[in-house]
C-alpha cells in the first residue's frame, strides 16, 4: 500500500527526532549530576583519614579530609555530533499548496526578529517511504547517530572548581585523643 508523505514534513520529523535525542542526553546528564547532591542540594562528600602533615604532628596523628564527590569523578558531557539518515523512497506527486487567505498585513505576514516565519507557498514533493528496498525491506531507513564528548559548560566548570576549593582538612586527631 502506497503511503505518500510530504518530504518537508519527513525532514522536519527527522530533525525533530535529532533535537529530541539531544534533549534526552541533556536531561540524563542533569539527572546524573543530581546524584552528587543530597536531598537538601548539598554536595555529597567523602571523608578520608590521612596521616597528618601539620607542624608538630606525630606519625600516629591523622587528619580528616573532606572531599566533595563531583570533582573527584570523571564527568562525561555528551552532545550529538552528527547524524546520517538514509532511506529509500519513491518520488510521488508534486502537490501545490492551498491558496493563502491571509491578508497581506495579517499576523503571519509580519517579519519577526526570531521564530518561525509564515509557511511557504512553494510546491511540496510527496515521497513514498513504503517502497520495497533491496532485500524485500519496506521503507528501509538507516540511521547513524554519533555523539562526542563535550567540554563542561561554563556553569558546570565553575561549580566543580568551587567544590574542589571547598575540600580540605577539617579536623585533626592526635594519637592521645582516642
Amino acid at each position: 500500500m502506497s503511503t505518500q508523505t510530504p518530504l518537508p514534513g519527513l525532514i522536519e520529523a527527522m530533525a525533530g527526532a535529532v533535537i529530541d535525542a539531544q534533549e534526552r542526553i541533556e536531561k540524563r546528564q542533569l539527572a546524573y549530576l543530581g546524584e552528587y547532591f543530597d536531598e537538601h542540594n548539598r554536595p555529597k562528600s567523602i571523608v578520608i583519614r590521612m596521616p597528618s602533615m601539620r607542624p608538630g604532628a606525630t606519625e600516629d596523628d591523622e587528619d580528616l579530609y573532606r572531599a566533595p564527590l563531583l570533582p573527584l569523578v570523571s564527568t562525561s558531557f555528551l552532545r550529538v555530533k552528527d547524524v546520517e539518515i538514509s532511506f529509500d523512497a519513491d518520488l510521488g506527486n508534486l502537490v501545490e499548496p492551498a491558496p493563502d487567505d491571509t491578508p497581506g498585513d495579517g499576523p503571519m505576514k509580519k517579519a519577526r526578529p526570531w521564530g518561525r516565519r509564515g509557511e511557504s507557498n512553494a510546491p511540496v514533493v510527496q515521497v513514498d517511504t513504503s517502497m520495497k528496498a533491496g532485500k524485500g525491506k519496506s521503507g528501509a531507513v538507516h540511521v547513524v547517530l554519533r555523539v562526542e564528548g563535550a567540554e563542561p559548560t561554563e556553569g558546570a566548570a565553575r561549580l566543580m572548581n568551587h567544590l574542589a576549593q571547598t575540600q580540605g582538612v577539617f579536623r585533626t586527631f592526635r594519637h592521645d585523643d582516642d
